[in-house]
């Protein structure tokens, strides 16, 4: 099969099928194939039993019971070699071609029963169509997406005809497949002739040429007693043997066959001239793309070369573990060691070659890790193989953008959170383990008891803990709850509580809360301030132990303009307004404020500034 089509595009093929109906007649084929050096099955199998990836319209004039033939003569499409019937691979059920047979009478041979019809193949892709026309009449179709049911999506097939078991005793014709048409030929010397592999074919094989012209019986100039042949063999080598014996071309390459027969007056009817191919044996080779481990996929890719004749199958041995049959596929080894791996070729005129190569499959490292954190954010990780993998590389990332080559590595976090840290590592083979990944909570704790504060005798005052988990206040004295973040504190004294809070990896801390108390409610407030900048003294405040609520903290200068306010009893004034300092002198403050028990009360005073 040399013809390729496109089957994204329809066609309309007519051939003469010719045959007589005897014992010895089996039947042929029209068949679309995926490879176009297979070959199918001849006795009994219409040339067509066995190619894989196929589709065929067979004619078939002889029962067979291996095939579950019916009791009558038929045409049927099949696929995939398959010429029983019944099975998946018949797309229709057979159809008689019985009434289209005929009798004719050739003198002196007895009458013959014989099909001699215009056969017309059409494939529409629109509508995945395959039908089959006897003198134009529809006698089968069968509706199939065949590019991707049969052959894999691909749209570009060979095409042809096949046949088998052709008449037993000699009749004065030749049944031959050219250009799809099988012909029988009666008259006159018709030139034609068959080969020994089929052409076009690998130049290393001998080619043997056959004779099948057809020679009239009813004249004496054209009996084959009385023809003489030439054959040109295109390599400037020639023969005037009906049969030459077989051919052997110096090298691959392009040649011009011409043949010709003359009678016995010397008269030559026709002079068949072909430019035949002969592919050269390939040479086969193939490589690994990067490191090859087990349980990881190792990608082959095939370098095989040719001089004619690229190569178009292939044949992969993974070690006896799994086959492939694209160019480039890829395989997975479950087991490092040796591995014998075995590239077969065949190139498009069926020249073959195979190599074999023994590669080394690394092991995967396995892995894992564990780890071992202090109260301060401190991480101590400990790596684990747990194959025979030799490790030579570690690849640690900590999560905080921090990372490590060392096998055992420390970090430190700065923040408190979540970190997602990860390893993976390689071997001196170029393996690489999958990446082990594992959360890790740094806690770090930081207790906040409050700021210092003052407040009133009798006043209840909120705590509020912040930075652990469980938390306990040392002492106990003036607290609703030692054991809480936020219990209410009541004091008639001065006192100083330490907070120590704890966390769920059992780290703990202190911190420390002073607490001032003061008879009240009363404002307390310096009688001078000096705003120079050196930290001491720069703000004139108020400090008011039992102050619920602050309505207002006003200054004024001597003319009686306000020059600040705050609703803030931990606000005050810097000595500064709309931006300009004030002058050193006496300045008057006012304050209106309620108290814990819900008593509004007023005080004003003088206050001296000093520069």
């Amino acid at each position: 099969m040399k013809k390729q089509i496109d089957l994204r595009q329809p066609f309309d093929i007519s051939f003469i099928v010719d045959f007589i109906d005897t014992t010895a007649t089996d039947g042929g084929a029209f068949v679309l194939q995926a490879d176009s050096a297979a070959v199918g099955d001849t006795y009994n199998g219409l040339g067509f039993r066995n190619i894989k990836h196929s589709v065929a319209v067979t004619f078939d004039a002889k029962r067979t019971n291996y095939d579950n033939d019916p009791n009558f003569d038929h045409i049927s499409i099949q696929t995939n070699g398959d010429t029983k019937h019944g099975t998946s691979n018949e797309l229709t059920v057979p159809v008689t071609i019985e009434p289209f047979y005929s009798v004719n009478y050739f003198p002196p041979y007895p009458p013959k029963i014989v099909f001699h019809h215009l056969v017309t193949i059409k494939w529409n892709p629109a509508s995945n169509l395959l039908s089959a026309y006897i003198d134009h009449a529809l006698i089968i179709s069968a509706q199939n997406d065949i590019i991707k049911n049969i052959f894999g999506g691909n749209p570009m097939v060979y095409w042809g005809l096949t046949a088998s078991n052709t008449q037993e005793e000699w009749f004065p014709a030749t049944k031959e497949v050219t250009f799809g048409y099988f012909y029988f030929f009666f008259g006159d010397i018709q030139p034609k002739y068959t080969t020994a592999p089929e052409l076009d074919t690998c130049y290393d094989r001998p080619i043997q040429y056959f004779d099948s012209s057809v020679y009239s019986v009813d004249s004496f100039y054209n009996n084959v007693q009385y023809a003489k042949w030439y054959w040109d063999f295109g390599d400037g080598q020639f023969s005037n043997l009906r049969f030459p014996p077989p051919h052997q071309y110096p090298r691959p390459g392009e040649y011009t066959v011409k043949f010709t027969v003359s009678n016995d007056l010397g008269c030559t009817f026709d002079t068949l001239v072909r430019t035949i191919h002969l592919g050269s044996i390939p040479t086969a080779d193939f490589s690994i793309e990067g490191a090859a481990c087990n349980n990881s996929p190792i990608l082959f890719t095939d370098k095989s070369s040719s001089g004619v004749g690229a190569p178009t199958v292939w044949y992969w041995n993974f070690d006896n573990t799994a086959i492939g049959r694209d160019a480039n596929p890829v395989t997975t080894f479950q087991q490092p060691g040796f591995k014998n791996i075995s590239l077969r070729v065949r190139t498009f005129y069926g020249c073959e070659s195979e190599t074999i190569k023994v590669i080394e499959v690394g092991e995967k490292p396995v892995i894992d890790f564990n780890f071992q954190k202090d109260c301060e954010g401190t991480v101590n990780f400990n790596s684990k193989v747990l194959n025979n993998a030799k490790i030579i590389k570690w690849n640690w990332l900590f999560g905080d953008l921090g990372s490590s080559p060392l096998p055992q590595p420390t970090h430190h976090y700065k923040q408190n959170g979540t970190y997602s840290a990860s390893l993976f590592v390689e071997t001196n083979a170029g393996c690489v383990s999958d990446s082990v990944s594992k959360n890790i909570l740094i806690n770090k704790i930081y207790p906040f008891a409050g700021n210092d504060t003052t407040l009133s005798i009798g006043e209840p005052l909120p705590l509020h803990a912040t930075g652990g988990e469980t938390y306990q206040w040392i002492p106990s004295t003036g607290l609703s709850n030692s054991s809480v973040a936020n219990p209410v504190v009541h004091l008639n004294q001065d006192q100083d509580y330490i907070l120590v809070a704890k966390n769920s990896d059992g780290c703990e801390a202190q911190d420390t809360l002073r607490i001032k108390v003061y008879k009240g409610p009363e404002v307390y407030i310096p009688n001078a301030f000096t705003p120079n900048g050196d930290g001491h003294n720069d703000f004139f405040r108020a400090t008011g132990p039992g102050i619920k609520h602050l309505e207002y903290l006003r200054i004024y200068d001597r003319s009686g303009k306000m020059l600040f306010e705050t609703k803030n009893i931990r606000n005050g004034w810097d000595g500064i307004y709309s931006g300009q300092p004030q002058p050193s002198g006496t300045y008057t403050w006012m304050l209106s404020a309620t108290d814990f028990n819900g008593t509004k009360f007023f005080k004003k005073g003088i206050v001296v500034l000093v520069r």
